[in-house]
């Protein structure tokens, strides 16, 4: 599920716009993802880049919020 502007292209979301879209806090997306609250926090003060964290987490965190692991990269 991409987000697209009027021209086509897709709309590069962070983390914390994604949780909020799917009404989730960062305690509940952390517990559905299984990561700690603290890491959650991390990816979306930008303190740790996610684009750095281990795929199996991306994909978890994905899945917890219905997207893709490529809309976790572009958007």
């Amino acid at each position: 599920m991409f987000i697209k502007d009027e021209h086509g292209k897709p709309i590069v979301l962070p983390l914390a716009n994604w949780r909020k879209m799917k009404g989730l806090t960062q305690k509940s997306l952390a517990k559905q993802a299984e990561v700690t609250e603290r890491t959650i926090q991390n990816y979306e003060d930008d303190t740790k880049n996610i684009r750095n964290a281990r795929y199996s987490t991306i994909k978890r965190i994905a899945e917890a919020l219905g997207i893709g692991t490529d809309n976790i990269f572009f958007g």
